[in-house]
Formats: C-alpha cells, sequence, structure tokens
C-alpha cells in the first residue's frame, strides 16, 4: 500500500511505515480524521491496522474485518474498542474470546461497553474461561452490578 502526502495539490511525499505510524499517534480518536484512517483499516503492516483498530470511529465492517485480523494485536485492540464492543453480536464476541486469552482478557476488562442483550451471553462464556484472571474480572463485573442492584431493591434503614 503506497502512502503519500500532497501539499497545495502540488509536491507529493511518499510516507512509509514508520512515519505513517508517527502520523497516526499524534492525531487524535476523532471523527474528524475518519477519511485519512478508515482506508487503512487493511494496511499490510500489523502495526497500523493495530492503531486503526482502536479508532472508535471506524465503520462497522471495517472493525469486524479487523477482529478476525491475523495478528493477535490487532484483535485485542479491537476487543478494546467501545464501538466495536457496543455493536457486535453475541457470536463475533465470543469469537473474539477464544481466539487468545489477552482478547478474552480485554474484553472482561470492557463489560460496560457491551450491550445489555449481548452481555450476558459474553459473561456466561468468559465464567467458563481457562484463565483464572479472566474469570476474576468477568465473577467483578457480576458481583458488582449484583450489589448495585440489590442496593436498589433492598433499601437500608
Amino acid at each position: 500500500m503506497k502512502i503519500t502526502l500532497s501539499i497545495d495539490s502540488g509536491k507529493s511525499l511518499d510516507i512509509g511505515r514508520a512515519d505513517l505510524e508517527t502520523i497516526l499517534m499524534c492525531l487524535d480518536n476523532n471523527k474528524l480524521h475518519a477519511r485519512f484512517f478508515a482506508p487503512l483499516f487493511d494496511h499490510p503492516a500489523s502495526e497500523i491496522r493495530s492503531q486503526i483498530a482502536a479508532m472508535s470511529f471506524l465503520p462497522l465492517d471495517e472493525l469486524e474485518c479487523l477482529s478476525r485480523d491475523p495478528s493477535i494485536e490487532v484483535v485485542r485492540q479491537v476487543a478494546a474498542n467501545n464501538r466495536a464492543l457496543k455493536y457486535f453480536k453475541a457470536p463475533l464476541i465470543l469469537e473474539m474470546i477464544n481466539r487468545d486469552v489477552s482478547v478474552a482478557a480485554n474484553i472482561a476488562d470492557n463489560l460496560n461497553d457491551i450491550r445489555e442483550s449481548v452481555r450476558e451471553e459474553v459473561i456466561e462464556a468468559l465464567l467458563q474461561h481457562t484463565d483464572p484472571r479472566v474469570v476474576e474480572t468477568a465473577q467483578q463485573f457480576v458481583d458488582d452490578n449484583e450489589d448495585d442492584t440489590n442496593e436498589d431493591n433492598f433499601p437500608l434503614d
């Protein structure tokens, strides 16, 4: 993939992978930059795709594609992307959980971002995970939310 920067629609400069990484780190995760970031979701360098996977404004199709990326670091970034977790359906999130323990841990850390209609199924899968940290994080989320529910239903005298 060739990336060029045009100055005043005249002189163009080729931007290498390292320079592109630097540019991506300097730009905010802001919808204003979507036209720049979105075409990079399939860049050949996994480091670039990983930075793009963290962008919360990416179209869902691109986020879904990145959730199945061969690089686990890219998938890990999607697993921490609040927009992806908000809109992904349970089968895709479960697929991500099964990819790698670090992805499952990111999803467990971000259970608040998952839609309520999907969350129960995701929590059930996390509670069955083989990694104790993943299980403990999911259980802590359940316990914290049960406490909130109990407080609402059973006021103290």
